[in-house]
């Protein structure tokens, strides 16, 4: 699944991605409303490390990113190598393509 550097970088991505929603999430809610979360014995510390991780998250989804945009260009080439020389239309001539109708 992960073979090389570019789905590599999707799937950290991807994780990275739901990282920064959750601990913003949880930054929030420690800002907004900390008595719902229990067994917090220091808020402020607690709210620290969350924005900590999430700054830790946006790190690597940058570097995810950067991973992805650098593998983009051999992921054309071999595309374009392995559409030469590939006929849509077959073995069927285009002066004939129509003259086999049934009515």
């Amino acid at each position: 699944m992960c073979s090389d550097l570019g789905s590599t970088s999707r799937v950290c991505a991807f994780y990275s991605f739901t990282g920064i929603l959750f601990t913003l999430f949880v930054g929030t809610l420690l800002s907004t409303q900390p008595e719902f979360v229990t067994g917090i014995e220091d808020v402020s510390e607690a709210k620290s490390n969350a924005f900590g991780a999430m700054g830790m998250f946006i790190a690597t989804f940058a570097l995810s990113l950067f991973g992805i945009s650098r593998t983009r260009g051999d992921e054309k080439d071999d595309m374009d190598a392995a559409m030469e020389g590939y006929q849509l239309s077959g073995s069927v001539n285009q002066s004939d393509y129509g003259s086999s109708r049934y009515d």
